[in-house]
């Protein structure tokens, strides 16, 4: 099921773009119309969230030593997969393997989902509790909050490579348009860009005050303090909205024009110029605790293109109000492979390699009777 306009998965079951963990289970939510379609329920409590690169799949942690598959499409929750020990937090980079944190053991867990396969890493320098991934880089950055460490894996090879920072390490977030990671620290109050590769410091960038979340966003970088929101380049912090009550989490859409911002009871979503776009209200029993964007364009962004069934139709009545923001297209979810699988595959481009090899075949028996013409004649 594709979007008009959009390579790549659907939003979700046609409804939601927007997977909010609270107490009462996981969220799904329509952010063009600020509104819940639908409760998942999960027990226990769900704490951290991580989608599948292709959108399809939502895997949840509740703190324990397991974690729940969610079938996007369906909504369906899955059979537990087992883990070595109690898990934190989640990222999916780009591949196949969903990487958690086990503070307790002081190690990452590997889970291959394709195969079921569960492996534990090396131990880390200290209790691993920050996790950083995106679905376009096949890394995870890792770090302790309150510690000066960072590690940088590659789940595929399980090879690390380890780093320290001036100060304590707030939050986590990868750099989704040029292969770095995004250090917030105390003491000092900075944000620090770390590259992948080398995991030497490009840039560090002064802050207004303490950190408590950093998200990036396709133009910039976002961090969260006490009581603003500031937009940091590689040269400085600039005060770039207020939300309306502590930060908990945040989480870019993917495109990358959005931020979601989960605060007490409620979820602020703003666009690049950080202007508020949408208040989800949410009650004090479903208090957001983690998010996640489904890897397809923010509703905001596709407006009513997203709507494209009864059931959808059914669930969100007021799709249509108000329209879609103007922004750039977000990224692919598929493979160069699958590309050409896709255009390989097509019909037309079937057909016309049909006729190409019929010529090709014409040519090459008339260049061997041309040269059995020459060979008799001399």
């Amino acid at each position: 099921m594709l979007l008009a306009g959009l390579t790549g998965p659907a939003l979700a079951n046609g409804v939601g773009d927007l997977y909010v963990a609270s107490p009462n289970g996981v969220l799904e939510v329509r952010v063009a119309t600020a509104t819940v379609v639908s409760t998942i329920k999960v027990l226990p409590a769900p704490q951290s969230l991580a989608f599948t690169p292709d959108g399809k799949t939502l895997y949840v942690g509740s703190g324990g030593a397991h974690l729940t598959p969610i079938d996007i499409e369906t909504l369906a929750v899955g059979d537990a997969i087992s883990t070595p020990g109690p898990v934190s937090a989640l990222a999916f980079p780009a591949g196949q393997i969903l990487v958690g944190t086990m503070p307790l053991r002081r190690t990452l867990v590997f889970v291959t989902v394709h195969a079921n396969l569960v492996v534990e890493s090396a131990e880390l320098p200290g209790s691993g509790n920050l996790l950083a991934g995106d679905r376009r880089d096949a890394r995870v950055a890792v770090a302790e909050a309150g510690k000066s460490w960072l590690d940088v894996v590659d789940p595929a090879t399980a090879t690390v490579k380890k780093a320290t920072v001036e100060g304590e390490i707030r939050a986590l977030a990868i750099d989704r348009q040029s292969g770095g990671v995004l250090v917030a620290t105390h003491n000092p109050d900075a944000l620090v860009r770390v590259d992948l590769t080398t995991l030497l410091a490009t840039w560090t960038v002064k802050l207004p005050g303490t950190p408590n979340a950093v998200a990036a966003l396709s133009t910039a970088a976002i961090v969260a303090g006490d009581a603003d929101l500031w937009q940091v380049s590689a040269t400085q912090a600039v005060t770039w909205a207020k939300p309306r009550g502590a930060v908990v989490a945040m989480s870019a859409s993917d495109e990358g024009s959005f931020l979601h911002v989960a605060e007490s009871g409620a979820v602020e979503v703003f666009d690049a110029s950080g202007n508020l776009q949408r208040t989800l209200e949410l009650g004090a029993d479903r208090d957001p605790v983690a998010l996640a964007a489904v890897p397809a364009g923010s509703s905001l962004y596709l407006g009513d293109a997203g709507q494209h069934s009864p059931a959808a139709a059914a669930a969100t009545p007021n799709l249509g109000t108000p329209g879609a923001l103007v922004t750039q297209k977000p990224p692919p979810t598929g493979t160069f492979v699958d590309t050409a699988n896709d255009v390989i595959g097509y019909p037309p481009i079937q057909g016309a390699a049909a006729v190409a090899v019929a010529i090709l075949l014409c040519y090459w028996f008339a260049v061997r009777w041309y040269d059995r013409q020459v060979r008799r004649s001399h």
